[in-house]
């Protein structure tokens, strides 16, 4: 079954046929359902019709002999009467009335049985005009349903002779269809030249719909499977070409599948650039230890003063290697979602007052001005302080290592009270940052040409960006005409930063 309907178009014909046949089977239902009088309507009167010729025959022809008694006579009639039953496939009786006695039975059953019908009314039956002479049997014939041999029939019945001492009536009778015959009648009726050309009809029209579909489908596809095999082959700059996809949906795959390209040629860019950055911060530290080591091990390094000198570079290039070292693992417990917020009632102003004098002897030494700007009014916020240092320190430090000799950093704090969020920026006197870079610079490994002469790992903005949203805020970038601002915001009370993205938060 599988190798069968293997193929996108052989399904969609499958589905489309199935579908085709419920709603006809349906509609036929209901149809069905709705002409059910009509056809029952139809049906007495055809058998009112066929009452006439043999009511006509009879009271012309047979009249005289059956009111005589002449056995021949009656036994002609009643053949005439079975036959008149086969041909209209009816069952015709002949009932003695008033008693209600059966007298004949087309199928000899229910002789001597009584005639009780359920219902009975009247009837009138459309005029036919009969070859030789005309009989109108309005208001002479009643219809009805009876149950005979536990079966529904419905009837039509009519005087036939006025005998001495009874009436003798004619009735015809067709039994109640059931529900399945009832259905498969009326399709049995359709002339199977018609029936067979509508069905071959229907199957042609399906399988032209699904042999467009599935073309359709498959040419919006056929560009996307086109693009996955290049991916896998290591051509990450194939895009799918959008115009050529019809579809919809298939335009918003390939929408996504040239998004999700960019992101992975972006990555493995930013993965290069990692690996080449990474390469020179360890070779520089590495180098300078290498050399003071073999200088103090080959003693040229004699005097105490040289073997000091030696010690403290060994000492601040091992300090580099371990603080490289842990910003890797701490972004790598961010992404991980591994890391554990100890969230704390925790008041911004306070915090950037100690960031401040942290980092006050670090700005005298490069000659810049830090300059601190608390909120008159700032509510509390729910965060780690200890990761929220972190933060506000790879800020500072990338500003300070970015303004020239003579300028300034600035650290302030805001309450934006229409967000119900706190913010802190930190605005430099550097060069800015050009605009292709603004995204990128928070992507994880990723520097600017001018961080390179910083030392900068190209890890602290990403771990900036993961803190933050751990905390449920935002972080931001925007030039100044003198400068650059970078700020960070953190929603208010607890509710966000109880529902952190990169690990579990513990209330403290």
């Amino acid at each position: 079954m599988n190798r069968l309907f293997n193929t996108l178009q052989k399904r969609l014909f499958l589905t489309h046929m199935l579908v085709a046949l419920a709603v006809l089977l349906l509609a036929s239902l209901i149809l069905l359902a709705l002409q059910a009088p009509l056809r029952t309507e139809a049906m007495l009167r055809r058998m009112s019709e066929g009452l006439q010729p043999t009511v006509t025959l009879a009271r012309s022809n047979f009249a005289t002999l059956l009111l005589t008694g002449n056995n021949e006579a009656e036994e002609r009639f009643l053949n005439y009467l079975r036959s008149q039953a086969a041909a209209q496939e009816a069952r015709i009786l002949l009932v003695l009335e008033p008693e209600g006695t059966i007298v004949f039975d087309s199928e000899e059953r229910l002789q001597g049985e009584r005639w009780q019908p359920a219902e009975a009314r009247a009837f009138e039956p459309p005029l036919r005009r009969m070859r030789g002479a005309a009989m109108n049997l309005s208001g002479q014939v009643t219809r009805g349903v009876v149950a005979l041999e536990n079966t529904n029939w419905h009837y039509v019945s009519t005087l036939l002779l006025p005998l001495r001492r009874n009436d003798l009536t004619l009735v015809m009778l067709k039994p109640q269809p059931p529900p399945l015959r009832a259905l498969v009648e009326p399709i049995m009726e359709l002339p199977q030249g018609l029936l067979m050309g509508g069905l071959l009809t229907l199957a042609a029209a399906i399988f032209l719909l699904s042999r467009w579909t599935a073309s359709a489908l498959t040419r919006s596809l056929a560009p996307l499977m086109a693009g996955t095999r290049a991916l896998a082959d290591g051509d990450l700059s194939y895009r799918v070409d959008v115009s050529r996809v019809s579809l919809a949906e298939a335009h918003a795959l390939a929408a996504s599948f040239n998004q999700m390209a960019d992101r992975v040629q972006q990555t493995q860019q930013a993965q290069r650039d990692f690996v080449a950055n990474v390469s020179h911060d360890l070779k520089t530290p590495l180098t300078s230890i290498l050399g003071y080591s073999q200088a103090l091990l080959d003693g040229a390094a004699a005097t105490p003063e040289a073997q000091q000198r030696a010690a403290l570079v060994i000492h601040q290039e091992a300090q580099r290697l371990s603080q490289l070292v842990e910003e890797v693992i701490d972004l790598a417990r961010l992404e991980g979602s591994q890391l554990h917020l100890h969230l704390q009632s925790v008041d911004p102003n306070e915090i950037g007052a100690e960031m401040m004098e942290s980092f006050r002897p670090q700005a005298e030494v490069a000659q810049i001005a830090l300059e601190w700007r608390p909120s008159p009014s700032c509510p509390q916020i729910t965060a780690d302080a200890s990761r929220l240092r972190r933060a506000l320190a790879n800020l500072l430090d990338n500003a300070i290592k970015h303004t020239p000799a003579g300028g300034s950093v600035l650290l302030a704090v805001e309450h934006l009270a229409n967000s119900q969020e706190v913010q802190f920026s930190v605005r430099d006197n550097g060069p800015g940052i050009p605009e292709a870079e603004r995204e990128r610079i928070w992507e994880r490994f990723y520097r600017l040409d001018r961080a390179r002469t910083a030392g900068g790992s190209g890890l602290g903005l990403a771990i900036v960006k993961e803190i933050v949203e751990a905390h449920g805020g935002t972080v931001g970038v925007e030039n100044l005409a003198d400068g650059s601002r970078f700020w960070i915001r953190l929603p208010c009370g607890e509710t966000k930063a109880l529902s952190t993205q990169g690990g579990k938060a513990q209330r403290t």
